[in-house]
């Protein structure tokens, strides 16, 4: 399928009215293959004919049409022209450059036609610069149209006939794989006669089979989709009629909306689509979108504008509109790129509500209009001039980039504008306004009825912004590597209570899939960083150390402003397989806080080796466990929290984990496991029952064992204390601790595994003590050594750690 990928790209549906009897110009009413045995024959000529079905069904569908009379004569043979018209109205051929040939004139009704079919690429012209469009059509050139336009990929077998050595050499391959397809069958002597013309029954069959190949082909009013569970579809979808709902649907192709759904509305639920999705049809009520995954949409409606709904979780990674449109994105849906494209006529109008990612104008002279919501960064590209920005007061604009000469009106508010051309206004100043590296220091810019020169610096105005910050180093989880997991706020470990303090990060969606932005909101200005959980985000020098790499995002945000990262193309060596990220933000005197977010992908199959994490021990709580999956999970049916955890104690067999021994609980992509009582230096262990959880789509989980793990080991300091710890170089730290570990001193910026950490210490760049069975609970002492001067970590492995200072 993918040539018919590339065809969808090449524009509007066409809109000419053909003048061959064989296809209707329009079409009120459709239906759905499946139900095309019920539609009745209206040609008085097909009674008893073998394709009667068939050209009842596709007539029905306003894709063919008879002739005087109420006949549709089936034998005669169909021309060249006929049959680009008949495929280029079932398959969405849009609109290409004009083709010439000498024996089509422009205002032959097939002219369109014929320039359609060969800038798709599966008709051209013969080399006499004709393309003889009045001649009938050949069996063997059907192949190849047919070959061409599905793109159908070799196969081994072979489709041999009586006659094919009368193949011509163009046709063989083509012949082959059509054949094989099934799409294109033989006679029942056993030949294929390929220079036989075909006739118009055979073309309507030919083409209800190439439909099933490619896909569903829905054209009847109504609800398409399990109500429950997920339908998988293995190639295309089109809809080509208004009041349709696709539901619980996944799209390994392309998504078409028809132009046929005119001004109606098609309705998405839960819907994921691999390849492009376009809408040619949909009027201002809506194509409404909830909870579904897109990875791009072309909006490209030729008569009329077309209005765009995202509802619930939908994550959109990018739209790009050719032509006019709404956009409404919810609160909770997710767009990360809009690309106003060039195609875009002049003086069109298009209306963005909700919260944006990344606008990028690059149509010319058009006006985009921003009722509500918030635009992380919007650019107008060089090519954009006379570009209009109309702000309503209930909007924003965090970032704008003007390449060309541009207006922005309204009362909506702008935090930074970068000034890159001539012949820019602003009716309201925005907080900060600066010159680009394209224009010279004395660039002229109208704000209000002024006009100004920026000069090197810009301007800034008052009040831009604020906002508290922490005034400590403490943020919502300590630090994990991939041997601990943190202590997290409620989302991750129920019972954790969330810190109080004027500094906080507000994550309305703590859970998102792949493609969709992590909305956030802070209450103080500084530097956002998002950053998979194996990345110590408390180290700004492993941080940016990641930026470097790639693997870490890094973003300015203002306080108590809505800003996003996108999650589109994560760039982790251990992703999809970690799942789980930090969102941290650091204000400017180093302080920071920090929240955990999981990126989850739907589209993957159900681990049967999940994460298992164990939450340390602290104060107000023992050690707890999660057993973490790729995927939503809910309880399955006829299971309770107290029958899917087993437990084992010691060497003791696995019993059942009930509510005397603690708390289960399901919550989002976890199994949470919280004992009411542990004891030291005990091996536990937890197996989570096989069918005990359940996906959106009915993936079950497998039986899952942990591995043995203690309570958590506890350090206890005996010289230094204090709330700070400090220790002069080459002095000796001494401290006892809970159970037998090994302990480690290194800086503060590793993690990693053990085997790191002993290659570290074996360079010197660390010390290593292991506490046996006898020192358990008895002052132990590690050697600072000639460790040089700075921040240090204690570290337990399996256990606690603190922070010290080595000084001199």
């Amino acid at each position: 399928m993918k040539k018919w990928v590339n065809v969808f790209t090449a524009g509007i549906l066409a809109t000419s009215v053909w003048a061959s009897p064989i296809f209707a110009a329009k079409s009120s009413h459709h239906v759905t293959k499946e139900e095309s045995s019920t539609v009745s024959q209206p040609y008085r000529d097909m009674a008893g004919h073998w394709a009667t079905e068939k050209v009842a069904k596709w007539s029905h569908l306003g894709v063919v049409s008879g002739v005087k009379n109420a006949r549709f004569e089936p034998n005669r043979p169909i021309t060249r022209s006929e049959w680009a018209a008949l495929l280029n109205r079932a398959f969405q051929i849009q609109p290409g450059q004009s083709a010439s040939f000498a024996d089509v004139n422009k205002n032959d009704w097939f002219a369109p036609t014929v320039t359609d079919a060969v800038y798709a690429g599966y008709m051209k012209g013969f080399e006499d610069g004709s393309f003889r469009p009045t001649q009938v059509l050949s069996r063997e050139e059907a192949a190849v149209t047919i070959n061409q336009l599905l793109q159908i990929p070799s196969s081994d077998l072979n489709k041999t006939f009586k006659d094919s050595t009368s193949l011509h050499n163009w046709s063989q391959k083509a012949v082959n794989a059509v054949g094989t397809a099934g799409i294109i069958e033989g006679y029942q002597n056993g030949t294929f006669q390929p220079q036989k013309p075909l006739t118009r029954a055979e073309a309507v069959t030919i083409l209800d089979r190439a439909v099933n190949h490619s896909g569903a082909w829905y054209g009847e009013s109504g609800t398409y989709g399990p109500s429950t569970g997920l339908d998988k579809q293995s190639g295309n979808v089109v809809i080509n009629t208004t009041g349709v709902t696709l539901q619980n649907t996944e799209i390994a192709g392309d998504l078409i909306i028809g132009k046929a759904v005119g001004n109606g509305d098609v309705f998405l639920k839960n819907v994921k689509v691999h390849g492009q999705t376009y809408v040619y049809g949909g009027g201002e009520h809506s194509v409404h979108l909830n909870n579904s995954v897109l990875v791009s949409i072309i909006v490209n409606k030729v008569d009329g504008t077309v209005r765009l709904v995202a509802e619930g979780a939908t994550s959109i990674s990018e739209i790009k509109i050719k032509t006019g449109a709404a956009l409404d994105v919810s609160q909770g849906a997710s767009v990360d790129r809009v690309i106003l494209t060039n195609e875009l006529p002049a003086k069109s109008n298009v209306s963005l509500t909700g919260y944006f990612h990344t606008v990028n104008v690059e149509a010319f002279a058009i006006n985009v209009n921003i009722p509500n919501g918030q635009i992380n960064t919007l650019n107008v590209a060089d090519n954009a001039k006379g570009t209009t920005i109309d702000t309503a007061q209930e909007s924003s604009i965090l970032s704008l980039v003007l390449n060309a000469a541009a207006k922005v009106i309204g009362l909506g508010s702008v935090d930074k504008a970068v000034v890159n051309a001539e012949n820019v206004s602003f009716q309201i100043k925005p907080k900060s306004v600066l010159n680009g590296d394209k224009v010279s220091s004395d660039v002229k810019v109208t704000i209000g009825n002024s006009t100004n020169i920026l000069g090197s610096q810009g301007t800034t105005s008052s009040g831009g912004g604020g906002g508290s910050s922490s005034n400590s180093n403490e943020s919502d989880n300590s630090k994990k590597d991939d041997h601990k997991k943190s202590d997290d706020k409620k989302d991750n470990t129920p019972q954790a209570p969330e810190r109080n303090g004027d500094a906080n990060i507000s994550v309305p969606k703590k859970i998102v899939t792949v493609g969709e932005s992590v909305y956030f909101t802070s209450s103080y200005a500084g530097t956002a960083y998002f950053s998979s959980d194996l990345i110590d985000f408390a180290n700004l020098q492993s941080l940016e150390l990641g930026v470097e790499s790639g693997e870490v995002r890094k973003l300015e945000v203002p306080a108590n402003k809505t800003v996003s990262f996108s999650t589109y193309d994560i760039n982790h060596w251990d992703y999809p397989k970690n799942f789980e990220f930090d969102l941290t933000i650091y204000d400017k005197n180093g302080a920071y806080r920090s929240k955990e977010i999981t990126v989850i992908d739907e589209n993957e199959p159900l681990v049967g080796s999940p994460i298992y994490a164990q939450y340390p021990e602290r104060k107000d709580r023992l050690d707890q466990f999660s057993i973490d999956y790729n995927r939503l999970l809910q309880l399955a049916d006829g299971k309770t929290t107290e029958d899917i955890v087993q437990w084992s104690v010691g060497d003791s067999p696995f019993t059942p984990f009930t509510k005397e021994n603690g708390a289960v609980r399901v919550e989002d992509n976890k199994v949470f496991i919280l004992p009411k009582h542990l004891e030291d230096r005990l091996v536990y262990k937890f197996r989570l029952v096989a069918d005990s959880v359940v996906t959106s789509n009915g993936e079950f989980n497998k039986e899952f064992q942990t591995w043995g793990n203690t309570r958590t080991v506890r350090i206890t300091m005996i010289q230094p204390i204090g709330d700070i710890l400090k220790v002069k170089k080459g002095d000796a730290i001494t401290f006892s601790l809970s159970g037998v570990s090994n302990v480690y001193l290194l800086n503060t910026f590793v993690w990693g595994s053990q085997s790191n950490y002993d290659d570290l210490v074996a360079e010197n760049w660390g010390k290593k003590l292991t506490v046996t069975d006898d020192e358990v609970n008895k002052p132990v002492t590690i050697s600072t050594g000639d460790l040089p001067p700075g921040k240090y970590k204690l570290d337990v492995w399996y256990g606690q750690d603190l922070d010290l200072e080595i000084i001199e």
